[in-house]
């Protein structure tokens, strides 16, 4: 009788041909005393993606664990972890891991699980990540990384005033909670965010200091590479997230309420500001976000909305 899977890996993959081998090693390196999957789901790619998988199959057949599909579900709208997913997972816990990010410690998935195993009100353990920005070449080891091991509070999950505190590459989640898929958690535009708040009010979050993966930052065809310069797309979202923690605060009893007011507060203020609506930005609901900004950032928001050429130039030339 074969051994219980104890990790399931998540791998979502399209178009990610310059970046999968690197992924699918971090995979097949990984050192546990435990057995595990890769569920690999290619949504019909155009490029080499599925014969790199393929040829991973081949060499590891009782570890990656493919579909290949001929037509592109995201496009014809079908959820592809709700559908595909989900009902494959075997094991006690989901790691996440896109095709286009990857593990760089073969001894990731064993030392979270170490973790988790050893801290049973442990619903998520995640850990410190280098940020690669693919349109500079730059790699940032600050950016999304703690300096010890500690707890991710409810509050910075919710208000991510330093940015989402952990990356997806480096989640390990109880599946129980991965495979629901039903009442609030449909309406946010991304899930992530979902994962974190689910983990969070049903257990605690931590994070690991270690630094055991690599997110590729704006890869071309990328979710956030698309968004950047979509500004439709962009404010599109922004209402979707508004949505999504309404929906989050009436279907948690409004127990968090302070705190999803403030954060629907900071949406709202991020898209007057990609809209340009001064007005809204300095109106009485907006006012504490605003007091909130630091005075060079107060200003840099003036520019934006009042002079948005000139407000472009100079971004240009930073980031050039």
């Amino acid at each position: 009788m074969s051994e219980q899977i104890v990790v399931s890996v998540i791998c979502n993959s399209f178009n990610h041909g310059k970046y999968i081998k690197d992924t699918l090693e971090g995979f097949v390196t990984q050192k546990t005393n435990f057995p595990f999957e890769v569920l690999v789901h290619d949504d019909a790619s155009t490029d080499n993606t599925a014969d790199i998988i393929r040829e991973y199959e081949a060499k590891y057949p009782e570890l990656i664990k493919p579909i290949y599909q001929t037509v592109n579900q995201y496009s014809q709208k079908i959820g592809i972890n709700k559908t595909y997913q989900v009902p494959r997972i075997k094991g006690k816990y989901v790691a996440i891991c896109e095709g286009d990010d990857y593990w760089t410690d073969p001894m990731k998935l064993q030392k979270q699980v170490d973790f988790m195993e050893a801290n049973p009100d442990c619903t998520m353990c995640g850990c410190s990540v280098a940020w690669l920005n693919m349109e500079t070449n730059t790699m940032s080891h600050t950016k999304c990384s703690t300096s010890e091991d500690r707890e991710i509070t409810l509050e910075e999950i919710i208000l991510e005033k330093k940015g989402r505190p952990m990356q997806t590459a480096s989640f390990l989640v109880l599946a129980d909670i991965y495979k629901d898929k039903e009442g609030w958690v449909l309406k946010f535009p991304v899930g992530d965010v979902v994962l974190l708040l689910k983990s969070a009010i049903q257990g605690k979050v931590y994070m690991l200091a270690d630094e055991m993966a690599v997110y590729r930052n704006l890869a071309p065809g990328s979710w956030t590479a698309k968004m950047k310069n979509d500004t439709a797309n962009k404010i599109a979202t922004y209402d979707k997230f508004i949505v999504g923690w309404e929906s989050f605060n009436e279907g948690t009893g409004l127990k968090y309420n302070d705190l999803v007011t403030k954060r629907i507060k900071m949406v709202k203020y991020l898209k007057a500001k990609k809209t340009c609506d001064w007005k809204t930005i300095r109106s009485e609901e907006l006012r504490e976000i605003y007091s909130e900004r630091t005075f060079k950032q107060r200003m840099a928001d003036m520019v934006q909305c009042k002079m948005p050429k000139l407000y472009d130039k100079i971004m240009n030339l930073i980031h050039n």
